[in-house]
């Protein structure tokens, strides 16, 4: 990529305030739905921090704290086999954002 994309892909990020560590968890659990937190780690597919830094983040792009809430971008449904893991997917929000940018980012260069 260019450096005038490289601009281009960041003012198109910024549409949406989301920091880089967050976009890239939404980006792989939209190639990985159904994995947990530690298998994306495990796998090396999420590298932006411990499994407990990401879990903070996927906190805020999902459900929320009950002091602030979500972005409704992440859904977590609790592991069959272990109730402490959580599986990770888009919701029908966070489909649509990735796939917006997905879309306009093909035509960077």
């Amino acid at each position: 990529m260019t450096l005038k994309g490289l601009i281009k892909l960041t003012q198109l990020m910024q549409e949406h305030p989301l920091t880089v560590i967050q976009w890239q968890i939404l980006l792989v659990v939209a190639e990985n739905p159904g994995e947990t937190i530690t298998d994306l780690v495990n796998e090396d597919k999420l590298l932006c921090g411990t499994p407990s830094d990401i879990a903070v983040s996927v906190k805020r792009l999902g459900e929320g704290r009950h002091d602030r809430p979500g972005l409704g971008l992440i859904k977590k449904v609790q592991h069959e086999d272990d109730g402490r893991y959580f599986k990770l997917s888009l919701s029908p929000k966070g489909k649509k954002l990735v796939e917006k940018i997905k879309q306009k980012s093909r035509y960077l260069k």
